[in-house]
Formats: structure tokens, sequence, C-alpha cells
């Protein structure tokens, strides 16, 4: 079977850890049932490289704005009803998605306003795959917080066609539920990327590193997202939450880039540039910043730590996949859904902490919990990961037998494991108090945000409107100041034309009245004269 899969990889040559793990997990489990694979990909010839499938580039919506965005899906509608020609950007995937099977939307959190390319591209395939009547399967999606009126519309279109549309979290599911026209199409699944430990290989790059004996992993944005902090004081507080960690269990820490170009090469990408402030801020020297590595890498790595702790969502992915508790820092609204979305799938969704209540209030506390039910916390996660796995590759059975037409996709939600509380009751107390008020305040600070992302976008297009109407007003100025000038010089061409003519007319008359005058009678001038002798008489009585 023949299967076109789009995932955000490898824009600009960089290499997304999570992005890529969803994309490559989907491959594995379609290469398992024997697919053919053809790869929408930022950098075709690396991800056709890094996955050993046939690849061909994005549609051409990236860098565009929204309206040029509407008027490229307009003219791919003409171009597959034949009343035009196809964009040339989109012209491999028509060709591609043509030959298919089934198209495949891998996992990723792209659904929403904050990257509207992504939106468009989607869209784009999904109407393609409804022209050459080719099925659309849609994983492991993280969608919206940020979803505007017209981008909801986007993604009910995509949903309403796909016949199966897998989310990654239970606010997605709800959202989807109310969006989308069929709601048994929403399934409720497990991230993909916790199907990386289960391959068999990988063949992305590997680079040598070399690591402690007992570390806990780290991995941290560049930015400070949503806290409102300076740079400078959120390395800070990021260094002092390891530092304490050093101290309390006694492990090295080791900083996972989570975004960057592979390999030890460049060391000026923003994750790995974000997390060298943050060791300068450490007192400790127990700290090792990794090159950007693989997903595969990254998961063996992860196997072997005590836990994991970081503001970047995969790692709560894959601790729990590996065994290994995972500790969220929720810095943003977005960051808060994906992080309580994974780890309430593995029941440990209290080890999703605001970020401004780590340091000084429940950080000691779960570091503490952690270190203390280790091993009660492995067999919790040993039992609940081989359940996800088995639940996930059912997931991508379903859907090869739906592509094949011998069987059916899963319609069931993950299972709800029972819940790991750490610390008191009134801890627990506490921090529900905390993370209800934090969610409140980054809603809304979400909400306002797309609100002035619409007024900006709004603004935008009537100052291009403002901008065409004024270069209308200018043309339809000049043609005017033209059309008059026209018309002066039509006027004395006009003017000389009528003289001309009187005078030709007069000219015509004197020869006429010379021609009768020589043309009349014998006597003619005797008579004439009698006549004029008569009226003067007459005149003069």
């Amino acid at each position: 079977m023949k299967v076109v899969v789009i995932g955000d990889v490898s824009w600009a040559g960089q290499y997304h850890l999570g992005d890529e793990a969803m994309t490559e997990a989907a491959i594995d489990q379609l290469k398992r049932h024997g697919a053919d694979i053809t790869l929408v990909a930022g950098d075709p010839e690396l991800s056709a490289e890094y996955y050993q499938v046939d690849t061909i580039r994005r549609l051409g919506f990236r860098n565009v704005p929204r309206p040029k965005k509407i008027t490229l899906l307009s003219t791919l509608e003409s171009a597959l009803s034949g009343e035009a020609t196809v964009p040339k950007a989109m012209a491999p995937a028509v060709d591609a998605v043509r030959r298919a099977d089934a198209l495949v939307i891998a996992g990723g959190g792209n659904l929403n306003s904050t990257g509207e390319h992504h939106l468009f591209e989607r869209l784009a395939l999904t109407r393609i795959a409804e022209f050459f009547d080719v099925p659309l399967f849609v994983s492991s999606q993280s969608v919206g917080p940020q979803l505007s009126k017209d981008d909801r519309e986007i993604v009910r279109e995509i949903a309403d066609y796909s016949v199966v549309f897998g989310v990654r979290e239970r606010s997605s599911a709800q959202l989807m539920e109310g969006i989308c026209a069929e709601p048994d199409k929403v399934v409720l699944t497990f991230d993909d990327a916790l199907l990386i430990p289960q391959m068999a290989a990988s063949s992305v790059p590997e680079t040598k590193i070399t690591l402690p004996r007992s570390f806990v992993v780290g991995s941290f944005t560049y930015h400070p997202g949503a806290t409102e902090l300076p740079p400078r004081d959120y390395y800070y507080e990021v260094a002092a939450a390891l530092d304490h960690i050093v101290s309390t269990c006694d492990v090295d820490i080791v900083l996972i880039p989570h975004m960057g170009v592979l390999g030890p090469g460049d060391t000026n990408d923003r994750d790995r540039l974000g997390h060298a402030r943050i060791a300068e801020f450490m007192v400790s020297d127990r700290v090792h910043q990794l090159p950007m590595i693989s997903a595969a890498q990254a998961v063996s790595v992860t196997s072997g730590a005590q836990f994991t702790v970081s503001t970047r969502y995969h790692p709560l992915v894959f601790g729990p996949a590996v065994g290994v508790p995972a500790v969220g820092l929720v810095t943003s609204h977005y960051s808060m859904i994906r992080m309580r979305g994974a780890l309430e799938h593995v029941g440990m969704s209290t080890l999703a902490v605001p970020y401004e209540a780590w340091n000084g209030l429940f950080g000691p506390k779960v570091v503490s919990a952690i270190s203390r039910d280790r091993e009660e916390l492995k067999a919790h996660l040993d039992e609940v990961g081989a359940a996800s796995i088995r639940y996930q590759r059912a997931w991508w059975d379903g859907i090869a037998a739906r592509i094949r037409g011998t069987g059916e996709v899963m319609t069931d939600d993950v299972p709800t494991p029972r819940t790991y509380e750490w610390g008191t009751p009134a801890d627990q107390d506490s921090l529900a108090v905390f993370a209800g008020m934090h969610e409140a305040l980054n809603r809304t600070r979400n909400r306002l945000a797309l609100h002035a992302q619409e007024r900006r976008r709004t603004a935008k297009e009537q100052a291009v409107q403002h901008s065409q109407l004024t270069q209308e007003v200018e043309r339809l100025r000049k043609d005017g100041q033209r059309l008059r000038d026209e018309g002066r010089h039509l006027e004395q061409e006009l003017a000389k034309s009528t003289e001309a003519a009187a005078t030709a007319q007069r000219s015509l008359q004197r020869q006429v009245d010379e021609i009768r005058y020589k043309q009349r009678p014998p006597g003619a001038a005797i008579r004439d004269g009698a006549r004029r002798r008569l009226r003067r008489w007459r005149a003069g009585t």
C-alpha cells in the first residue's frame, strides 16, 4: 500500500525532536505493515536520508500572507477541476496523493492559529485527497488552544473528511467533539512518540556522547514562555531548580536540546545557547550539555536517568515510555494542556507543576517524593507503559487494516490508570488551587493573545486593502487626468476642424455663387439692375 505522510519535519535543516519522533513512529508503524511511504518534508533530501523513504517538498504556504494562502487554495481547487494549472509548489503533492492509498497527518501540535501555514498545508492535502477519493487518517494531535473562528472551520473540514481523528490529550478531544460533525471520529490516544523505544532500529544518525553514572535529564526552552520573566531571570530560576536536584539527589544533570542541527557541530542553536546560559548560572559544575541528538538516542539516554525535568513537552512522553518519572514545569496554557494530557495518560498528572510554583514551594516536595517512591513509580510506569504501547500499536494496526480494507480503525479511548499523588492531601489541594489559578491566568493570556493576533491580522488586511484602494484611486486619477487632457485636445481639434469646415463651406459657396453668376442667361444683368431700381423706388415711396 502507498501512503502519503505529512509531519512537521526538517524545516530549514533543523531537527525538532518531538515532531520528528512522532513522524518517525508513524513511518515505522506503517512500514511494519508493508507500506511504501512518501513524506512531505521541509527539507526533502535530509528527511529522505533520515527515514529512508521517498520525500516531496511542502506545498508553499509558509511565509506568505493569509490572503495569498486563500488564493493558493482557490487556485488548487480550480486546477483539480481542470480550470487552471496546479501551482508549482503543489504539483508533487497532487501527484503523490493521486497515486496513494491513504493520506496520514502525523502527530503534532500544529492545528492552531499560531502556525496557520500548517493548517493550510493540511487543508490543501485534505482537499486533494477528497478530490481523488483517498482516505485521510489523523493521528496524535493537539488541537488549539489558540484557534480563531476561521481556523476552526479549517480544522472542521479536515476532521469531517477524515476516517478517524486521533488526539493526544483530553482537552483536545473535548474541543474536537464540539467542532467535528461526527464526534465519534475523535479518539483519545497516546502520543505516537512513545513507540520510539519499540522500533527495531532508527536510520537517523546518532552522535557520540559520554554520560555520567547517575543523572537526571533536563530539557528547557530557550525562552521563558508566558512566565513574563526576563530571559536572565528565567535561566537563573531553572539553574536554581537544577542545583537543588543535584544537591538533594546526588546526581548530575544532562541537558538535551529539543531543536537544532543534529550532531556536535553547530553550537549556535537557540536551545543549546539557552542550556549554556543555564549551566553558567548553576552553582554546581555537575552539568553536561549534550549536542542535538535524535529521538531514538534521546529516549536511550532517558532510559538511564533517575527522572526527567523540563519545560519541554516530549520528555514527558519519553520518560514514562521507558519507565522513568517525568516532571513538567508548566510555562503557558499550551504547555499545560500538553504536559498534563501526557502525564494524565500514565496516572502522573500531579507532576505537571506551574513553573512559578516550583522553587521554594512544590519543587522540593516533588523531588523528595520521586526519590522516596522510586520503586513504586517504576512498577507503576512499567505496568502503564506496557499497556500504552499495546494500545498505540493497536491504533496503527487499525489504520493499516482500514487502508487495506481488511478491518476497521480503533475507536476506544485510552484507558484511565490510577493516579500517583505526591505529598500530603494539603499539598495536593494547594497544587490544585495554584494550578487552577495558573491555568485561568494563562487561558486569559491566550484569549487576549488570540484576540490581538486577530486584530493585527485584520489591521494588516485593512492596510493592504487601503493600499490597494489608494493605488486604484491614484490610477483612476491619472486615467481621469489623461482623459481630460485627451478631451481638451479633441475639443481643440474639433474647433480647428469646425473652423476649417466653415472656411471650406464659405469657399465652396463663393465658388457656387461664381458659377451661378457665370451661368446666368442673356439680359440677366439688365433684369437684375431693373429689379434693384424697383426695390429702391418702392422703398422710397
